[in-house]
């Protein structure tokens, strides 16, 4: 009985404390609404205002910056009404005028009939409001004034100045509602809210649809005009919503007690000592004592949670026995992948294939050394931004890559990667993580090839160069042998034949077996020397002197040739490069090019060199007289086989001299001589 009591007493004090509750609720949020509502007149009004400043002072502005015409000072000029109609035209205003400063008016453009417009013209403007104010000094906003259609205007008027002085007005008319200005700031007010706009003397410049409210309102004056801004919102709307919150509140009230009694009673009619027993044992599996059982009343619900509750425990006590088994199996499995993970020579990534790219979730040490980026500072970022290049193929191929692997397929693709070391070539293959269809984890590893790439590429130029020299040989030095025998036989006939001329003929012969030997040692010399820098490697270079190479290959075409002038112009630098023994071959072979394909009666021959503007390298000019080299050529001279063999100006001395210049680090090119022929120039790297 007093359990039940105490119940009863316990429904009724939740019952009164939920109705007090309410009802404070309900005026606080009535209170809340009603100052909801307040905040947001006030704010409306103050939006409006500050919009209509902003609105007036735009059309100030406007006016001033037209009176900085010169051409609206001079008083009934056609500039002056050409100024006033271009002004007009390029704004809003729906007409202009322009006053003397001795109040007459000179100009004026508007939308009137021209016997309208003689009449003003001339006549006295002084006494008007506006006018006085401008030519004080003022830009001044005149009160609206209603025309005879209904409109409100208003008069914009600055001073326009000359020499420092005020020498007019211009004033600019603006129809208020031709612009629909007031609609445009009315639109955007809340629901219920309405706009009036009064003007100094409390006339209605504007009111928006609707009765004007006085329940809950708010007055904001522009300081520019002294006109008033009043919104206003009637409190029927905030009743009709007050009463639908109110009704609510009332209906969840009472089905709260309803449900709250019921199940009060409810609860009183159940055991409560069952319930305090098994809260004991919930209690005691919180606290960790799995496997624990209790006993409850033999009632049929009971028994059903008290078997229930017992196989819970007893299974939540072999799940955690299997679970601990399951984490020890896991941490040996972790501990040999971490193992092998960062035990791998090579760089290796875990990734997580998402929308955002291929994020990092792991690296190992390798990685780190590789790239050049920690783990804190990879790990959540795109693998493709931190180590593929900002080109668009490779990009492409690095996104290819990505989707291949997204659609669970395992990746095999030598890929080209920037390293802290600069760029270099990798075998990257990838795998999923997980078996089955998901493939959104992803082991990825990076073998650098770089060098056995670089290799590969070197065997193939050797071999490249190689076949070049072994058709050299078989072609032109067999071609030069047959000619050396084909004049050989010519000279002997021609003592059978024409023994009177033996000695002129005898001489013409012997020199052509003589230029034709030459030519065949001089492809023999160049032969070897490509041979040699086929074979060469990088670390043969050494510091070279420029001048002495130069000096010597200028000084050996002198006694070799009669018939050409070579000449070097100015001292050369005494600079070395990093070279090798064939660097002299270099200049041999322009100072020969420049000489052999120059068809002046006298070839003329000047060597040049200076450093460039840093100090790093020097640049030699070899310039000639001969017949220049066409624009459609100088990108091929220096290359292999583009012609043929045959054909003439694509020597392979030149193929020789790019090969050396480029194995040295630097670069060879051909430019249009001054007034003619055409000037090689090599520039190489200056070292120490």
């Amino acid at each position: 009985m007093k359990l039940k009591r105490a119940f009863l007493l316990s429904l009724l004090l939740v019952a009164t404390v939920l109705s007090g509750a309410v009802v404070l609720g309900f005026q606080e949020y009535k209170d809340t609404l009603y100052a909801q509502e307040r905040t947001e007149v006030t704010h409306s009004a103050e939006h409006v205002d500050v919009a209509l400043e902003r609105e007036l002072e735009s059309l100030q502005r406007t006016v001033s910056v037209a009176a900085t015409n010169p051409a609206l000072g001079r008083h009934g000029s056609d500039a002056q009404r050409r100024a006033l109609a271009t002004f007009l035209n390029r704004s809003t205003f729906a007409g202009a005028s322009v006053v003397a400063a001795n109040g007459t008016m000179t100009t004026i453009v508007s939308d009137i009939s021209p016997e309208t417009r003689r009449e003003l013209i001339g006549a006295d403007f002084s006494d008007r409001e506006y006018v006085r104010r401008a030519l004080a000094g003022e830009t001044y906003v005149s009160d609206p004034v209603q025309a005879d259609s209904g409109n409100y205007i208003i008069t914009v008027s600055t001073p326009i100045h000359r020499d420092g002085r005020v020498v007019g007005t211009l004033n600019a008319a603006f129809h208020l509602a031709d612009e629909d200005l007031f609609d445009s700031f009315a639109e955007t007010l809340d629901s219920g809210q309405q706009l009036t706009v009064y003007s100094r003397d409390e006339g209605v410049i504007y009111a928006s649809d609707g009765a004007p409210a006085h329940d809950f309102g708010h007055n904001a004056t522009i300081s520019q005009t002294g006109w008033t801004v009043s919104v206003t919102k009637n409190r029927a709307t905030v009743e009709s919503t007050i009463r639908t919150v109110t009704a609510f509140q009332v209906g969840s009230l009472l089905a709260v007690l309803g449900l709250f009694s019921g199940l009060g009673w409810w609860v009183y009619r159940r055991n409560i000592r069952q319930l305090g027993r098994l809260l004991g044992g919930f209690r005691a599996l919180e606290s960790g004592r799995y496997g624990i059982e209790i006993t409850l009343d033999d009632a049929e619900e009971w028994q059903q949670i008290e078997h229930g509750f017992n196989r819970l425990s007893r299974t939540i006590e072999a799940s955690r026995a299997e679970r601990r088994g399951r984490e020890r199996a896991l941490e040996r499995e972790r501990d040999r992948f971490e193992a092998l993970f960062e035990g791998v020579p090579e760089p290796v990534v875990s990734v997580e294939l998402t929308d955002d790219g291929a994020i990092l979730r792991d690296v190992n040490e390798a990685f780190e050394r590789t790239f050049g980026y920690d783990a804190e500072t990879a790990l959540g970022r795109d693998v493709n931004e931190l180590i593929v290049p900002d080109e668009d193929d490779i990009a492409a191929e690095a996104a290819a890559i990505d989707d291949e692997a997204t659609a669970g397929e395992q990746v095999t693709r030598e890929v080209e990667r920037q390293t802290r070391d600069g760029r270099h070539d990798f075998l990257f293959r990838s795998a999923p993580i997980n078996a089955g269809d998901d493939a959104s984890r992803q082991f990825g590893v990076y073998i650098d090839i770089t060098d056995r790439n670089e290799y590969e590429s070197r065997l193939r130029e050797q071999r490249d160069n190689l076949d070049l020299l072994n058709q050299v040989v078989r072609h032109d030095i067999r071609n030069d042998l047959q000619l050396v025998t084909a004049y050989a036989d010519f000279l002997a006939d021609s003592y059978a034949d024409d023994a009177g001329d033996e000695t002129r003929t005898e001489r013409t012969y012997v020199e052509k077996i003589r230029d034709s030997a030459a030519h065949a040692v001089e492809l023999t010399e160049t032969a070897r020397n490509l041979a040699d820098v086929m074979l060469a490697e990088d670390d043969d270079r050494r510091p070279m002197p420029l001048r002495q190479a130069i000096e010597s290959e200028v000084d050996k075409l002198d006694a070799e040739t009669t018939d050409a002038v070579v000449t070097v112009d100015g001292p050369l630098p005494e600079v070395s490069v990093s070279a090798n023994d064939l660097l002299g071959s270099v200049f041999r072979n322009l100072l020969s090019n420049a000489v052999q394909h120059n068809d002046s009666p006298v070839p003329e021959v000047r060597v040049s060199a200076s450093t460039v503007a840093d100090g790093d390298a020097v640049r030699v000019r070899v310039a000639d007289n001969g017949p220049g080299i066409p624009d459609a050529r100088k990108g091929d001279i220096f290359g292999k086989g583009e012609k043929g063999l045959e054909s003439s100006g694509t020597g392979l001395g030149l193929y020789l001299v790019r090969t050396l210049v480029e194995l040295y680090g630097g670069d060879v090119w051909v430019e249009d001589g001054d007034p003619e022929g055409a000037v090689f120039v090599v520039e190489l790297p200056v070292t120490d």
